[in-house]
């Protein structure tokens, strides 16, 4: 495990040697990442936030073509949590998205039913599909468009998307079930990012004062709020909680979470076993990083 915590864009870390050097699995904190991809396609005029699937794929779109990006990027497209057709055996669950690609992607696409429309409901699939559909959009792979447009730019210097050499891979732990296993995304724009504690510093680094890198203009318009439910409000990708932005993630053998306040700073820790209620940091991290707005 190993964690940091950030007043402005000074870092400090604390963790062992190992953990503060290698990579992490970072699961569902890419998400954060794939959404400042979108608003940086959307400033730079690739797309718009209203694009449609439809708009991108064509008749591959099936019955999602009218589904708009920003839709995807707030979970309010009424897709489901995971494609029906996106685990296969031998392999789910301990690598559950191992035969998950393009063609099983639109395969899916032709008959997924689009539930509770407009409400937040998150969905794993919405970001696979956001990251195909910004990759085909750009007419470049999403490994190195996210790479060129938003880890490198946001201080990530290590992190990597998949497809990609998994070296300096962290060995993970989790329950008998998940845990032990890399997972592989051949889509990867919902989950499928490596890095260190370092580099997700310094992603939140970015977030909590903008202005201090080239994605200012992009991960401010992530950080607007762009869709509620109820009491519920998010932005592209990110959660509000109060006066604080965050994000978490984890696989089968990996945890993360991200948290910062505008203008002030953040925290953000990562741990090399399964989420689970004895393990969990979220809440720690995101009430630490509640005491900046103070």
């Amino acid at each position: 495990m190993a964690v940091a915590t950030l007043d402005g864009t000074t870092m400090s870390l604390a963790g062992d040697a190992k953990a503060t050097t290698g990579m992490f699995e970072a699961g569902s904190l890419t998400k954060p990442l794939t959404a400042t991809l979108l608003a940086a396609l959307t400033l730079s005029g690739d797309v718009t936030l209203e694009t449609t699937v439809g708009q991108v794929l064509g008749s591959e779109a099936g019955t999602a073509s009218d589904v708009s990006l920003r839709e995807l990027a707030t979970h309010t497209s009424g897709l489901p949590r995971v494609a029906d057709n996106a685990m296969r055996l031998p392999f789910w669950p301990r690598d559950p998205y191992r035969f998950y690609g393009e063609d099983r992607l639109y395969k899916g696409l032709r008959s997924v039913a689009l539930k509770t429309r407009g409400s937040i409901r998150y969905s794993n699939l919405g970001f696979d599909l956001l990251g195909h559909c910004l990759a085909r959009a750009a007419g470049q792979a999403f490994r190195d468009l996210l790479t060129e447009v938003v880890l490198r730019p946001g201080g990530m210097e290590a992190g990597r998307c998949q497809p990609c050499e998994r070296s300096r891979l962290l060995r993970g732990h989790g329950s008998l079930l998940l845990g032990g296993r890399r997972w592989h995304q051949p889509l990867p724009g919902a989950g499928g990012v490596d890095c260190t504690i370092t580099d997700l510093a310094r992603w939140v680094a970015a977030n909590a004062v903008p202005e201090s890198t080239p994605l200012e203009r992009a991960v401010g318009l992530c950080h607007q709020v762009h869709a509620t439910d109820g009491g519920k409000s998010v932005g592209l990708a990110w959660h509000f909680s109060g006066p604080v932005v965050w994000h978490n993630g984890g696989t089968g053998s990996f945890q993360g979470v991200a948290a910062f306040v505008p203008g002030r700073g953040g925290a953000c820790g990562l741990a090399a076993i399964g989420p689970g209620p004895q393990w969990g940091m979220d809440e720690r991290v995101i009430e630490w990083t509640r005491t900046l707005a103070t």
